[in-house]
């Protein structure tokens, strides 16, 4: 493998292991925020069991994370736009699977989109929508993680990514499908929590 995939790889994820919301949770909240509500390490369920104020810094550090693991490739090689698209993606994986919480993180939506803000702020802006529309349409915030991760492997085959980053984008999108997968069974079965009653629940 080639000692530049190597770096962006170890810089991608390095970046994607800064787990804001487990480390908010222990120093803060003295608890493994993954031993509480849907058991996710990340904003939807630190706004759940800690409150929105920690579930908008826990959001924006998940985001700059992201973004920061674009541009700091993008730094270090200027002329290899794929090896700062495959950072973004290290980085979601980083995130999802960080090394010093056994390889169990959060669901990475969030890091997805500060990826998109790292490559270009347009499909930034593009992602977080992709977030935002479907969650406010269905008053449920997994909706959002699904359209966005759907457009990950749209992109990278519009935007003429190597094959295997199509496949990885692939991987990841499944992968966020079965990750939600207990998402899905209480939407089904009407229990999954609505964003209107989270927003209720913290206003009383």
């Amino acid at each position: 493998m080639d000692i530049q995939v190597i770096i962006t790889i170890l810089i991608g994820y390095a970046f994607g292991c800064i787990q804001s919301a487990y480390l908010i949770s222990r120093f803060i909240g003295k608890m493994d925020i993954r031993e509480h509500g849907s058991g996710n390490a990340g904003a939807s369920n630190i706004t759940t069991i800690m409150g929105l104020k920690y579930g908008v810094i826990v959001g924006l550090v998940d985001v700059l994370k992201g973004m920061f693991a674009v541009l700091v490739v993008k730094w270090i090689y200027p002329n290899s736009p794929d090896l700062a698209y495959l950072s973004g993606m290290m980085a979601v994986i980083g995130h999802i699977f960080p090394f010093y919480m056994k390889f169990k993180g959060g669901k990475g939506v969030a890091a997805l989109v500060g990826m998109m803000f790292g490559v270009n702020w347009k499909l930034g802006v593009l992602f977080a929508l992709l977030v935002i529309i479907p969650a406010l349409i269905t008053d449920y915030i997994v909706s959002g993680s699904f359209t966005t991760f759907i457009g990950l492997p749209i992109l990278t085959v519009l935007s003429g990514r190597p094959v295997s980053f199509v496949i990885l984008s692939v991987c990841l999108t499944a992968l966020c499908f079965y990750l939600h997968r207990g998402n899905i069974k209480r939407i089904i079965n009407k229990e999954e929590l609505k964003i209107s009653a989270v927003i209720k629940y913290k206003k009383t």
